[in-house]
């Protein structure tokens, strides 16, 4: 894998599992609005596609 890539991957692995735990912080919490959720899963839903990119572009996936 393209060493660039590899760290992209990376990044975007670790800024989507960051969302999940926030997330579920604030379920727990009772702390999420509708808007948080949305916008928080728009951005968990943009890295995970920008890692299936990274991923295609390797051909992995």
């Amino acid at each position: 894998m393209n060493e660039n890539n590899l760290k992209l991957a990376q990044q975007d692995i670790e800024d989507a599992l960051k969302a999940v735990e926030n997330l579920e912080i604030k379920l727990n919490c009772n702390e999420l609005s509708k808007d948080l959720l949305k916008e928080q899963f728009v951005m968990l839903t943009d890295k995970l596609q920008n890692l299936e990119d990274i991923l295609k572009t390797e051909g992995i996936f």
